[in-house]
This record gives structure tokens, sequence and C-alpha cells, in this order.
């Protein structure tokens, strides 16, 4: 058994706590008390800080043998990072004094640390200085305090970074505790400075309601859970807020009082409404809306508005689920697809055209504009994509691109593709040494035809017309519409003409295919065409020059009677040049006063006096000297100066023939040509009566001449136009009589005067018999219409003879005088009176 000693005594004494070294009892009853004491003990040397006596709990709980206790220190059982502050804590500690001096860190015998209490005494123990210590492991309280400490810090940091109102009330319905969030609503910074309040107390609570609905959940224990109030806020928006109340219970199951929860839901609210708002733009879209995603390989629709089955055909549920591809068929290969794959492989927006087909098969033009749905972290999660149904407008732009290059009416190409197919066909032969034929084709008196049966009629000719010769040549050819009733063909490398000459069968199949009979609604046509040619390279190597010159080989075609194929040679180019010239120059004539009137008197041939006298145009041009009308009134004809110049030459020889008269002159008629377009204005009629009120002319002396081919043209019209002319006292008469196609069951529906014979029969008459009996049966059918008979074209006294035998009333021509000027036919007036 151990003993207690101090110096002399024999006896082991115990200093008592707070009392010093002096008071001593005897340690020897509480030995069984250290070494059985549950709690780890021992006593060490203050000196030498050895281990002097240590208790079996001790042993166990650091795991060290008595033995080895009393080899160490207090220094070897703590860590390095303990022995400053063992230092420290010994210079400081008092050494007669009980001591507590906070938790340690000690180390077990197998290195793992644990936490200690320290108390100590202090004592005499076997004549050394030394302290009784008391060792209380609280490893585990410490580590149960951190928890508790760690899980109260992470609750508050919770409920204050939660993005609800958080509180809790007693059952008194006062505030125990609340959020920093829950506190600035009604306008504090402190959640303490809440704490004690009711709701009545603080502004924004809404007093008595709300502490009515927390005494029910108190009193009931059920919770109120997802109701949903509003607020006025201080800057007057309205604010939606989301109110959950809960029970709290005691530790034995009693309610103690409430948590409850107050979420601001305006911005929920706000975008709730936004996207009801968005969602109700969609499905109501003109546009068709999908929204896909990525998966695998494809993008698959989520979502397809109702838009897109309108356009699609598709159900809605037929696409969910499908990639989109579907919309191409199998037309894959398109511009648009590669630009659209591009984009969708670079994350970023694109706007394309593809051609799409609907469930039935049918082509759309689909302008497809997609753009990316970014995550928080600007991954693509989806893709919306917008259709917009072009179909219509692709369709106006391909109709406006086919009309800017094909004629409206016959759906030929027109003069600018015609051009760049020529173009392109110089080339191609200029490579390989071939030739090409370009043949302007004319449709003879179609005019004619356009006039007495109407533009309808006109019109399905011209489109039957293009239809024959698209037929009848090959695919390779182009046939063309210039205008009017001019096509115009292209011809390459024609098989086995090497000598420049179209192919025999190739101009059979052109001209069959005009003249063929056609009906067209209760009518049966026939037609003739005239055709100029140029070819490549003889007639020329641009596309111009052979455009320029197969139009003049035309001309020449027209010239020659119509009805033929012309070829361009190099002697055409001085009869268009002259017509070039009097073009550009008639363009002026009538502003520069270079037209004049010749008059050629018409004799009676009983009398031998001058019956009337004919008004013709002539025209002094400066460079070109007396130009005659069968060199100038073709041109006027067809550039339409023609009605300028007939009302001049109208007016012209009413005020000449009153200024005779005026004169003293014997009254005779004047008699006025007149073109079958001056006749065809509609107010031609009116422009005679403004003419002779003009002159003063009264209208038995005027007379105008209008061809057999013009009366045939729109007989109702005509017959009403010249019936008004009648009933105005005006005279008519048929110029050149004989050589149009006169029905003789119209002629004599005609209000006419006379009739001329033309002078192609007067000049044959006289040795060739039918001619003659032609010329007799003109002078009795005129006799039996009622008007009188004027021969052109006399010349010889036989001639004059054999008409005055016949009965004719009249003659005119070089027998009796020559055209001439004002002056000298007012002479041969005189002459008569």
């Amino acid at each position: 058994m151990m003993r207690f000693q101090h110096r002399a005594s024999t006896r082991s004494t115990l200093p008592m706590q707070g009392r010093g070294w002096r008071a001593r009892r005897p340690l020897t009853r509480f030995d069984d008390l250290f070494q059985d004491h549950p709690q780890p003990m021992w006593i060490y040397d203050l000196v030498t800080l050895r281990f002097l006596r240590v208790n079996a709990a001790a042993c166990r709980h650091y795991g060290y043998g008595e033995t080895d206790f009393l080899h160490m220190t207090i220094r070897d059982i703590r860590p390095p990072s303990e022995q400053a502050r063992l230092a420290a804590d010994l210079a400081a500690a008092p050494h007669s004094l009980p001591q507590s001096s906070g938790v340690w860190t000690h180390l077990k015998r197998d290195g793992r640390p644990i936490l200690v209490r320290i108390s100590s005494h202090a004592l005499i123990y076997e004549g050394r200085r030394a302290r009784l210590v008391f060792a209380l492991d609280v490893t585990q309280q410490v580590a149960t305090e951190r928890a508790l400490y760690k899980s109260e810090q992470l609750y508050r940091r919770l409920i204050e970074t939660m993005p609800l109102q958080v509180f809790w009330k007693d059952l008194d319905l006062r505030y125990v505790g609340c959020n920093r969030l829950c506190a600035r609503g009604p306008g504090l910074d402190d959640p303490a400075s809440v704490v004690g309040k009711r709701d009545h107390d603080l502004p924004d609570r809404h007093g008595a309601a709300q502490e009515a609905e927390d005494r029910a959940v108190i009193e009931t224990g059920r919770p109120v859970r997802g109701r949903e109030q509003t607020l006025t806020a201080a800057d007057g928006r309205q604010r939606w807020q989301l109110v959950n109340k809960l029970p709290l219970h005691g530790r034995h199951g009693e309610i103690a009082g409430l948590l409850g929860t107050i979420e601001d839901i305006t911005a929920s609210r706000e975008a709730g409404a936004k996207l009801r708002l968005q969602s109700r733009a969609i499905d109501a879209s003109v546009n068709a809306i999908l929204i896909t995603r990525r998966a695998g390989s494809d993008d698959v629709i989520d979502y397809a508005n109702p838009a897109f089955a309108r356009i699609s055909g598709y159900d809605i549920a037929e696409v969910i689920g499908r990639d989109c591809r579907f919309l191409q068929g199998d037309d894959r290969e398109q511009e648009g697809m590669l630009a659209l794959r591009e984009a969708l492989r670079a994350g970023r927006e694109v706007t394309v055209e593809l051609r799409n087909y609907r469930k039935d098969g049918t082509l759309f033009w689909n302008q497809l504009h997609v753009a990316p749905v970014l995550d928080m972290h600007g991954a693509t999660t989806h893709w919306v994509g917008v259709i917009n149904d072009i179909t219509a407008s692709k369709t106006y732009q391909h109709e406006l691109e086919h009309q800017s290059t094909h004629d409206a009416l016959t759906g030929l190409p027109n003069r600018t593709l015609f051009h760049d197919r020529l173009e392109q066909a110089i080339a191609y032969a200029a490579r390989y040494n071939h030739q090409l034929w370009v043949v302007v084709l004319d449709l003879d008196n179609f005019k004619l035809i356009n006039d007495t049966l109407g533009h309808a009629v006109g019109d399905s000719l011209l489109q039957t017309v293009a239809g024959r010769l698209r037929q009848a040549l090959r695919d390779s050819d182009t046939v063309a519409r210039l205008g009017g009733d001019e096509f115009i063909l292209l011809l390459p490398d024609q098989p086995g003409q090497s000598d420049g000459t179209l192919s025999p069968r190739t101009v059979q199949a052109v001209l069959d295919a005009v003249s063929a009979p056609m009906r067209l609604g209760a009518h049966d046509l026939a037609l003739t065409c005239s055709m100029g040619v140029s070819v490549y390279p003889r007639d020329g190597d641009t596309a111009p020059s052979l455009f320029k010159h197969a139009d003049i080989a035309l001309y020449r075609a027209k010239d020659g009677g119509r009805n033929q194929l012309q070829f361009y040679t190099s002697e055409m180019n001085a009869r268009v040049t002259e017509r070039t010239l009097i073009e550009g120059h008639l363009r002026n004539a009538l502003t520069r006063h270079e037209f004049v009137l010749y008059f050629q008197p018409r004799i009676d041939c009983g009398t031998g006096r001058v019956a009337g006298l004919e008004a013709l145009l002539r025209w002094r041009q400066p460079e070109l000297g007396l130009v005659q009308p069968d060199r100038f009134i073709g041109v006027a004809e067809e550039t339409g100066r023609i009605v300028e110049i007939g009302e001049w030459v109208l007016y012209e020889a009413c005020r000449q023939a009153k200024a005779w008269q005026d004169a003293g002159l014997p009254r005779v008629p004047v008699a006025v040509n007149v073109s079958a377009r001056q006749f065809r204005q509609a107010g031609f009629v009116q422009e005679v009566r403004d003419a002779l009120a003009s002159s003063g002319l009264a209208p038995e002396y005027l007379e105008l001449e209008l061809t057999e081919s013009l009366m045939m043209q729109n007989i109702e019209a005509v017959i009403t136009a010249m019936r008004l002319l009648k009933d105005s006292g005006v005279r008519l008469s048929i110029d050149d009589f004989g050589t149009g196609y006169s029905s003789l069951s119209y002629l004599r529906r005609f209000p006419l005067d006379y009739l001329k014979i033309d002078r192609s029969f007067v000049r044959d008459m006289l040795h060739d018999a039918p001619g003659a009996a032609i010329v007799r049966s003109m002078i009795t059918l005129g006799h039996s219409l009622g008007c009188r008979i004027i021969a052109e074209g006399v010349e010889t006294r036989d001639q004059l003879g054999y008409l005055t035998q016949q009965g004719c009333d009249e003659i005119q021509g070089f027998l009796c005088s020559r055209p001439v000027p004002v002056e000298q036919a007012g002479e041969l007036l005189h002459a008569e009176g």
C-alpha cells in the first residue's frame, strides 16, 4: 500500500483545497477512492512534470500501463500543438490553489486525440510539491455541442437565406423569432425588433384577420397551406403573397405555438400571366411554331401550335416526338438545309427557305427561322422554329419572273429571254463552228381580223398560232413573241444545211402551223404569214445584227406582197435606211409645216367640165425634196402618225375649198382620202364636223374617200359612222373599188355617193376582154346602187372613149391633169368659170 509522506512526519496528509499547505488531513482513507474512481486521475511533480501516481481509470482510458505512466511526463500525453499552451498554463497557474484549466487535447497511446476537461489541486506527495489532476473526457460532449452549434448556425443561415418570410409565434401569438426578410416586411431591420410583438403592432400584417387565422391553427392544429393574399406596397404596386402556417409542438406533443412562411409570388404570378399570354399568342399565331429538343442524332418535336397543323396538314399528335426532317420528304439536299445544319452545329440563329411537303404530298415553301433556347449555363436545351408559309409570295415571285421573260398572252418567251438565248446560241455556234437561223414571222392581215372579229378572237388566234409553232419545231428551237402579230424563231444547227438555207421540212412545218384552217368560236379562219431570215455567221455575228437583218428581210417580204419568205441580202439595207430616215424626219414634219396639198381634177364625161378635186398629200422635206406619198404613207400608217396627218389634211382641204369659193371660183366638191386608222378613231365624225365648222365649208362640198378594206372592218360600226356623216351632208365614196373583198350584201347597205374604179382595171381593159367585162360590170353595179362612177388612172383618149361609151360618169388621170399645187388648181377652176 502506498504511503504519503511529508517531511519528518510518517503519516501522509493531503492539504484541503483552499486551505494552503498547512491544512493537512490523512490521505490513507482516500487511497481506495483515488484508485477506484471512474474518472482518470493522476498526480504529477510540479518540477519535473513526471507522473507520480495514476489511477486505474487513467490507465484504461489512455491505454498506458501504470509503469508506462511513471516513466512519462504530462507533456507526453499532449500533442505538439498544445505544448506552448501547457508551458504558459504552468507558468501562470497558482501552485497552492485549486485550478480549472479548461479543455485540453490529449493523446491516447494509439495516437487518437481526446478532449478532456482538466481540474487540479495542489498537494505534497512524498515530500514533493505536486498536483492532483482530475481529467473528464468531454470528447463526445464537445462533438455534440459543436454539432448542435453547427446545426443551429445552419438552421439560422437557412432561415436567413430562404427567399421567404419565416416567423414563429407563441401561444399568445407574439413573435418569438423571425428571419431578416420577415422583419423587413413591416419596415424593420433587425429580427430582434419583431420579437415580443403581435400582428396589430406591425404595419402590413392584416391585423385582426391574421390573428384570427393564427388562433384557428393553434386551437385546431390544422395547418394553412398555399393561401394567396394581396397587399399594396409602399410604391403603390400590388404584391401577391403565398401564406403557409403550421402548428409547433412541444416535447410532449402539445401545441406550443405556430410556424409560418410568407412567399412573395408577384414575379411568379406576373410570369405566369406573361407565359399564358405568350402561350396564347403562340397558339393564335398564323405562323407555325415548333419547339424541338436534341435526342441522339434527331431533333424531335416537343410542341407544335395549331397553325402547324393547318399549314402542314398533320395532326399535332402525329408529329410530337418525330424528327423534323419528315417535312422535307426525300428532298433533303437543299441549299437551305446546308445552312440550317451549319447553324444547328454552331448553336446560332438562322433564317432559311426550304421546300417542305404537306401530309398530302403537296409542296409549300417554308421561310424557317430557328433560334436556340439556352439554360442558365448557356447550354442549348431546345430549339424554337417559326414556319412562315411563303408559297403565295414564291408563286407570285415566280410569276413575276416568268412575266418578265415570257409573253403574258401566249406564254412564249419574250424579247428579253429570246435575246438571252440567242446570245448563248451564238456562243455555242462560234465554239463548234455551227450555223443558226433567226426567223422573224409576221401574220398577214391580222389587224383586219382583230378589228373585224374583235380582240378576243384575235387573242385566241395568237394563242393558237403560238401553240402550233411550239409543236412544229424541235425542243432545241425557240419560239418567242415580239408583240402584236410578230413572232421570232431561233433555229440552231439545222441538219444538212451548210449552204445557209433553211431545211425545207422546217419551212413547211412553220407554214403549215400558220396556214392550217382554224375555227375560233363561230369563225373559220385561214392565215398566211411573211417571214424574214438572217443566218449566223453570214449575216451577222451578234444578236442585235442578226435580229436587225431578219427584221429587214421581213419588211422586204411584206413589201413583196406578203405570204412569202425572204432571206436577208445586203441590198435590203438601202431600203431600210431610207425607211429609218423617213421615220425620223416624219416625226417633226407637221410642226415644221412641211406638208402641202396638191389637187387633181375630176372631169365630167358628159360635159367635160371639172366635177371635183381630189386633195393629195405631198411632203416638201428640206433634205429629201418633194417626197411622194408611196414613200412615207406606209411609214405614217405603221407609226400611227397618219392620224394627226390625216386630221391636218381634212382641215386644210376644207379651208382651201372655202377659200376658192370665197374667191368666186366654181363651187366643186373636194375629196379627201381617209386612212383606216383615222376613221376608227372614236371622235372621227365629230372631227369632220369641226373641220367643216372651222372652215365654213358647206358639207355637200366635202367628199370622203374610204378604202374597200376599211369598210369591211367592223362593218356595223362603219355603217353607223357613214350614216352619221351622210346625215351631215358629207359625200362618201369607195376608193380603189374592185381591189378588196367587198361583200355585195354589205355593199348595198353602205350609204355611198361614188364608186371609184381602180387604175389597174382601167389600164388593162382595152387589151383584156375579161378586164373590160369587169369594168362594164362595175359601172352597171354602181349605177344600180345609185352611185356615180369615177374611173381612176385614165391616160388616153381611147380609154376615155370606152368609159364614156359604157356610161362612166367621171374620169381622173393624167389625160386630164396631173396633181398640181394650190395655185395651179385655182387657175383650173378659174378657167372653168
